[in-house]
């Protein structure tokens, strides 16, 4: 009998998901824990509306050694309204890495995609995770294909101790939304949407339910940007610490010795330095960077509106992320403090072929709260 069971994982097993995701960091030159506390299963919420969790089992132990998630989000399919696979979340502990252990949870992945819930699967994977990279894309032992689409940027934006406001556009306001302002968010959102590939379907459950897609954000974080009655722009700061962190598990390389004189001159300077090891990187993930026909100069407003009201408060940094044929993305680079990048694929058994093959060129789109 194996010494591995592989089964869907339930809340009785959130703690032993908690420690997996805390004992497997991303590593490099600053190495990164993406922790999910208090509550595993309570942070899948921002997952997709449907979500299972494949886990490994050690039977000698009882406990989890690894798992990977499937979850399925309603977006905007070639302007349409679809549903959609995300692959995400996989993990294994490193002592149990030479067992043969991700093919056997692919397999149990085929099987759950037979319930034709999404023809396809969108994953991402940070560029330089070779070993990665490598495993997921070889198509060996019954992997399904890996299909490269892009790259997805994420700008760090540094928030000063103090900064002053930007000129606006004439004609243009910019102001907090509040719950009024929500059809006519929604009627943007649904207008927009469609321009963009895989932009997520949203609805009045998503933002004001804690079991919604956009858990822990508050309209008031939002800003709108108006030109008489019209609604032509949106951005805003999105808060996941309460139960999405990323903790600094170490320093190395040059990082680690010049990391004191670094911090040093951002203080002179008014800006962010790194934290100590084991404490979290206090950022704020943006949400719906959208303005109507890509107008550079609104969204330098509503970044720069953004950047002011974020400032003096907790975090240390204002995520954005854009994929790289996005046109806000030259605008974004504009406030940018560093970035990194993220490697987009289409993931699929053959039946998922013909439905891949018709995606139109738009620009893609992934809300960065939710990868």
């Amino acid at each position: 009998m194996s010494r591995f069971r592989f089964e869907l994982a339930t809340p009785a097993d959130d703690a032993d998901l908690r420690r997996i995701t805390a004992s497997t960091p991303m590593r490099g030159r600053i190495s990164v824990s993406f922790q999910r506390e208090p509550s595993w299963f309570a942070a899948a919420v921002v997952d997709g509306c449907f979500r299972q969790v494949v886990a490994c089992r050690d039977l000698e132990s009882g406990r989890l050694v690894g798992f990977g998630c499937r979850s399925i989000r309603r977006v905007y399919v070639n302007g349409h309204l679809a549903d959609i696979g995300y692959l995400s979340g996989l993990r294994l502990l490193p002592e149990y890495r030479n067992h043969g252990l991700i093919a056997r949870g692919y397999a149990l992945f085929r099987q759950l995609h037979q319930d034709g819930r999404a023809p396809y699967y969108l994953t991402t994977i940070a560029e330089g995770n070779d070993s990665a990279l490598n495993i997921l894309t070889s198509g060996r032992a019954g992997l399904p294909a890996y299909h490269f689409v892009g790259r997805y940027q994420t700008i760090a934006v540094a928030l000063p101790r103090r900064t002053t406001p930007r000129a606006i556009p004439s004609g243009t306001t910019l102001r907090a939304a509040s719950i009024d302002d929500l059809p006519a968010v929604l009627e943007l959102l649904n207008a927009e949407g469609p321009r963009r590939q895989f932009f997520p379907f949203y609805d009045r459950h998503h933002f004001l339910c804690a079991d919604g897609a956009l858990r822990g954000f508050g309209l008031e974080r939002m800003l709108l940007a108006w030109r008489g009655s019209r609604l032509c722009g949106l951005l805003g700061d999105w808060d996941q610490h309460s139960y999405r962190q990323s903790i600094v598990e170490s320093y190395g390389g040059w990082v680690r010795w010049l990391r004191p004189a670094y911090n040093g001159w951002q203080r002179l300077n008014g800006l962010p330095g790194l934290p100590p090891s084991g404490q979290a990187i206090r950022c704020l993930t943006t949400v719906f960077p959208l303005v109507v026909e890509n107008d550079a100069e609104l969204f330098v407003s509503l970044l720069g509106e953004l950047i002011r009201r974020c400032t003096g408060g907790n975090s240390s940094h204002l995520l954005i992320g854009l994929y790289e044929t996005d046109p806000l993305l030259s605008v974004a680079r504009r406030f940018q403090a560093a970035s990194y990048t993220t490697l987009v694929y289409l993931v699929g058994w053959p039946d998922s072929d013909s439905r891949r093959a018709a995606l139109d060129q738009r620009p893609l789109y992934l809300e960065l709260g939710t990868l």
